[in-house]
């Protein structure tokens, strides 16, 4: 569960762990504002490539943020 006890630090050390692919589909999709569609388009992937990188990403970003905590 996210707290608000994680700082910006935790935040950014958190995001540069994930793997490009998810960093990127993470930061087109909640930093740029892009659905999944577009997510998909802009990465030359199927829409579905885009949502399990989305996925898993945030996932791998919880962990990284529960550890962090």
């Amino acid at each position: 569960m996210f707290t608000p006890t994680i700082n910006l630090d935790n935040a950014t050390d958190a995001i540069d762990t994930l793997a490009p692919e998810h960093r990127q589909a993470i930061h087109l999709a909640y930093y740029a504002g892009f659905n999944n569609d577009q997510v998909a388009n802009l990465l030359g992937v199927s829409v579905d490539v885009a949502d399990s990188r989305l996925s898993e990403g945030l996932t791998h970003l919880r962990e990284a943020l529960r550890v962090a905590a």
